[in-house]
């Protein structure tokens, strides 16, 4: 069964409980597939990433028609904070960048058969480029770290990369683990480019940490908050704390 994200943010939890860990968010218009409901929960795998979790039942519209379902296959992603009204009641929605937009013509687009309006500027239409991500980027400077956040009002450091890459049509997997599969490796740190992707590791050499390359020695990443930091072969350089704080295991280029 496929159900939409019909609020601005859904929250996916590792159990289905308000009162347990929070993994992951749906934006506003993210595809899953309902695998199991629970009370007023559904167990749900995303589409877009297979990511799984428990989400209120309440929060997700349920998809029941095929011609429905045939629509969903073309979208708009933003890369601005975005301000919708719901046509049907008049209610706004304040949507974060990575939000899914169906139909989108002029100012007008759909969810599932509501129709919605965006008040101000129209977003553009997704363009497979670097300069998209890095504004996007740019545009979560000092949102506040979030474990499992993808949105404008929290963020975690591989959901910031999830959607800016979103933003330009690369769809990435939503942990730095998995997203260190994808693309082709920089060999070496001089080779970098703006929009490059860096890893970084622990003692153990598990993946734990990933941002966003902005120049040759600039990287924006969610530590803390969303934050600009001093990049080289080492890692990332914390000028305030004058210390490493994140070594550097590899680089790979997506787009």
């Amino acid at each position: 069964m496929l159900g939409l994200a019909a609020k601005s943010l859904v929250p996916v939890r590792k159990e289905p409980n308000e009162t347990t860990e929070m993994v992951n968010q749906l934006l506003f218009g993210e595809q899953v597939n309902i695998l199991e409901s629970y009370k007023q929960w559904y167990r749900i795998e995303s589409v877009i990433d297979s990511y799984p979790g428990w989400v209120d039942s309440r929060l997700i519209e349920i998809v029941d028609d095929s011609n429905t379902e045939q629509s969903l296959k073309s979208f708009t992603t933003i890369a601005l904070l975005t301000e919708t009204i719901n046509l049907a009641n008049n209610t706004k929605y304040l949507l974060s960048p990575g939000s899914l937009l169906y139909g989108l013509s002029g100012k007008r687009f759909h969810l599932n058969g509501t129709n919605f309006e965006i008040v101000g500027q129209t977003p553009a239409n997704n363009t497979q480029s670097l300069a998209s991500v890095i504004a996007t980027a740019n545009s979560f400077l000092n949102v506040p770290y979030l474990w499992g956040g993808k949105s404008i009002f929290g963020i975690d450091c591989s959901g910031l990369v999830q959607v800016c890459f979103r933003t330009a049509g690369v769809f990435l997997p939503r942990d730095a683990w998995q997203q260190v599969q994808a693309g082709q490796t920089v060999e070496f740190v001089n080779h970098a480019q703006p929009g490059d992707i860096a890893f970084f590791d622990n003692e153990e050499g598990r993946i734990i940490h990933v941002g966003i390359l902005i120049n040759s020695n600039e990287i924006i990443h969610s530590s803390g908050y969303v934050r600009i930091d001093k990049f080289d072969h080492q890692g990332i350089y914390n000028q305030q704390q004058g210390i490493y704080t994140h070594k550097l295991r590899i680089i790979k280029r997506v787009l």
